[in-house]
């Protein structure tokens, strides 16, 4: 579960391992059987990072769009460098494998920095930012965000914006000083030609072209910064349609929503996100007079399973968070051609919104592809679908007397057993007892020929072995409830097998997405398999990336005890 808590910045928001064409190195990619589409204009699009990916698992970044036909991701977005409450010890392995994800398929990140009321933390995670744009170097660096939904701070909770921090980001001109000083620094660093930006919700559609009152002055901050900064300004919105509020049940029912679904889940001219990008062109021309500016999506996305945070009249149909609309609502996105309608210009890119489920404010939801760090498995999948099938070797004594390809603290046998499948060549797993918080030992190795003693601990060994039946790749077909991309209702009969994932995994995933109403790689390769008997010869067996494996049910934010041993 990525915890999105965002502390002081209020902008909380099969793995089969594959070795790309040109880029020296291993790959992440969630395993599936349920292939859904390719990518349109995959250069276009990108995955916006949670915080836990960012803290936990940069090196679980995936380098091709999960679920799809190949198509490289090569761009993303980050929303902080890091985070105050993170521990500085893990801050290095973080950015190294986020750097390492960046260079290996050239990708492109749209970085961000904070604004809140608080100077000193606002600095702070400049300073790291400033620290991690010069690994990333300007030809990585597409966009600087300087501040995210700051017009929604007027709705939260006084115990999270005290009172009078609006006033000083708006009225006294907070926002603009700092975003001045920002991109002045921005520029000494060598990154005067990368735009910048403020991101703001779909609520900042809503005014004359902008929307203008005293605790939100976004559209006065948009004419300074088109002043000062002309078309190196990017204007950026975040548009979820999971929360349009103006979406209803169906006239007479309680639980059924097929028009709401009609008009949001989907992706053609007619319906909900490409309407919302189509007003923003026209207010943003309204404003500057011009077509010349680049229009992102900085996030958009869908909740499955039901997000704490949805409040709209739709929230007790089940169509509305299940798994199938979800997949829908993905499917449409990775088709999309970015067409707006009526000759008004594509949006210039696009991210999806989030790589993992996470925690906003304290409240799950689920907009991840894949539910969790560590999790071998794509949130897509058919019903029953695992990354690998293990089975017990034999508990006693001993461990693994082979190469350590891991060796430390899993949360439960899902959690090492899912290492293994993440990790190249591991197929077997070695769990000690129950230590702590649901802690164990774990060690991964390829071989076990022969075993070392471990007296005082029953060790449990488990190896891989064939799956039960063979699987195969599907294309994900919308029950009769669904849309087509371009807000047609969908025809059930047809496409191919379909898969049939019932749920989905419960975590979840949206940063700020709440509000935005109007808002590594596997061990598993496919291959032959064989199984393994009892006794201890030194055989490798290939993982397979089409066998059942348990569900992962990790808390992303499990701390590594350094202090606990059970050796």
């Amino acid at each position: 579960m990525s915890i999105r808590t965002r502390s002081s910045s209020w902008s909380t928001r099969g793995a089969t391992f594959v070795l790309l064409a040109g880029t020296g190195t291993n790959a992440y990619q969630c395993s599936t059987d349920t292939t859904l589409s390719s990518v349109a204009l995959a250069s276009k699009k990108g995955i916006a990072v949670d915080d836990s990916t960012l803290h936990w698992c940069t090196s679980q970044i995936p380098n091709i769009w999960p679920n799809a036909q190949g198509e490289v991701m090569s761009s993303i977005r980050l929303f902080k460098a890091w985070d105050e409450l993170w521990s500085e010890a893990e801050r290095e392995a973080a950015w190294s494998g986020l750097v390492t994800y960046v260079t290996g398929v050239n990708a492109k990140v749209m970085i961000g920095t904070q604004i809140t009321c608080d100077e000193t933390a606002d600095n702070t995670a400049w300073e790291w930012t400033k620290t991690l744009l010069s690994r990333l170097q300007p030809k990585h660096v597409m966009g600087l965000g300087i501040g995210n939904e700051l017009e929604l701070l007027q709705y939260k909770d006084p115990s999270i914006v005290p009172a009078g921090c609006t006033d000083k980001i708006w009225k006294q001109g907070y926002l603009w000083t700092q975003f001045q000083r920002i991109t002045s620094e921005f520029d000494g660093l060598g990154f005067s030609t990368v735009p910048v930006t403020s991101v703001f919700t779909g609520l900042g559609l809503a005014g004359d072209p902008f929307y203008e009152v005293p605790q939100a002055q976004v559209n006065t901050f948009l004419m300074q910064a088109i002043e000062t900064y002309g078309t190196r300004f990017v204007f950026v919105f975040n548009f979820y349609p999971y929360f349009d509020p103006s979406m209803s049940l169906d006239a007479g029912t309680t639980d059924q929503c097929t028009a709401a679904l009609k008009a949001t889940s989907c992706f053609g001219t007619s319906c909900s996100v490409p309407q919302q990008t189509k007003q923003a062109r026209m207010k943003m021309q309204q404003l500057t007079g011009s077509s010349n500016y680049l229009l992102w999506i900085g996030e958009t996305g869908w909740s499955s399973d039901r997000a704490d945070t949805l409040t709209t009249p739709v929230k007790t149909c089940t169509a509305w968070s299940s798994l199938n609309t979800f997949k829908s609502f993905y499917k449409s996105f990775l088709e999309w051609d970015l067409q707006v309608g009526d000759g008004y210009a594509a949006p210039d890119h696009v991210f999806w919104f989030t790589m993992r489920d996470s925690i906003n404010f304290g409240e799950n939801e689920y907009f991840g592809l894949v539910s969790s760090c560590d999790e071998p498995k794509c949130k897509i999948a058919t019903s029953g679908y695992e990354a690998a099938y293990y089975t017990l070797l034999k508990t006693g004594a001993e461990s693994c007397d082979a190469t350590l390809l891991y060796d430390g603290w899993a949360q439960g046998r899902e959690g090492c057993e899912n290492k293994c499948s993440l990790t190249a060549g591991c197929v077997y797993y070695a769990l000690w007892p129950h230590s702590h918080d649901n802690n164990y030992w774990c060690q991964l190795t390829a071989t076990c020929g022969s075993t070392l003693s471990v007296s005082g601990y029953e060790v449990s060994i488990y190896t891989v072995t064939a799956p039960p039946a063979a699987t195969t790749t599907t294309t994900a077909e919308p029950e009769a409830d669904q849309v087509d991309g371009d807000g047609t209702e969908a025809d059930s009969s047809s496409g191919s097998s379909s898969d049939s994932s019932s749920g989905s995994s419960s975590d979840s995933s949206s940063d700020s997405s709440s509000d935005s109403s109007s808002a590594s790689s596997s061990g598993s390769t496919s291959g032959s398999t064989s199984d393994t008997t009892g006794d201890d010869e030194d055989e490798e067996i290939p993982i397979n990336a089409a066998g059942p494996l348990q569900k992962l049910r990790i808390f992303a934010m499990a701390a590594v005890l350094a202090a606990f041993s059970l050796r």
